[in-house]
């Protein structure tokens, strides 16, 4: 799989194991940031490098992770992603394993996401107006169908995908900017 590409999980145990806010945590530095060692994660994020270094390797456990020996500097052991992040379907396999793993990895991303959401609303004032005027909250509802829905957001995560590529040139302004979005049924409205 190219490092460029989304990891797609179809393991109900793999989804339970990810469904940590740690993991996620872990899986996203190491996929927005690049490698690291467990130290320098455990000083992002403010844990313990021995429950950093447990993490690290429940992520390589399925994947996700590898050791990336030839950056290794002294005794520091780094780890990088594996891919540019994951993907999963809400229904798998059908099975009632699959569905709630589902459903536990998709709350602890959406948990995460309005928390960063959140920091951003309390910190707002401490970014430069230019930022301020970027940043974007926006909500619009609308009829589609099915199908429609799947061409939407396909073509949506395409152009996320060209702007958050590891590859992509940073311009000097750059800085760390999250994108979240959702696109579910109403339940008011028919099946």
């Amino acid at each position: 799989m190219s490092p460029q590409q989304k990891r797609q999980i179809t393991d109900p145990q793999a989804l339970r194991a990810l469904a940590h806010p740690l993991r996620l945590t872990l899986l996203e530095l190491l996929t927005v940031d690049g490698p690291a060692s467990g130290r320098k994660l455990a000083d992002r994020t403010g844990e313990s490098t021995a429950s950093v270094s447990y993490h690290v390797g429940q992520l390589a456990k399925w994947g996700l992770v590898e050791p990336a020996p030839e950056l290794a500097e002294g005794r520091e052991r780094p780890w990088r992603a594996t891919s540019r992040g994951i993907t999963w379907s809400a229904n798998g396999d059908g099975s009632p394993e699959f569905v709630a793993a589902s459903r536990a990895l998709r709350e602890q991303f959406i948990a995460q996401r309005l928390a960063a959401l959140e920091a951003y609303q309390r910190h707002q004032d401490d970014f430069d107006p230019a930022w301020q005027e970027a940043a974007w909250v926006g909500e619009d509802i609308g009829h589609l169908d099915p199908d429609e829905l799947v061409e939407m957001t396909e073509r949506i995560k395409a152009v996320v995908g060209e702007y958050t590529a590891a590859a992509r040139p940073r311009s000097a302004r750059a800085r760390r900017v999250a994108f979240f979005g959702y696109a579910v049924p109403s339940p008011d409205g028919p099946n």
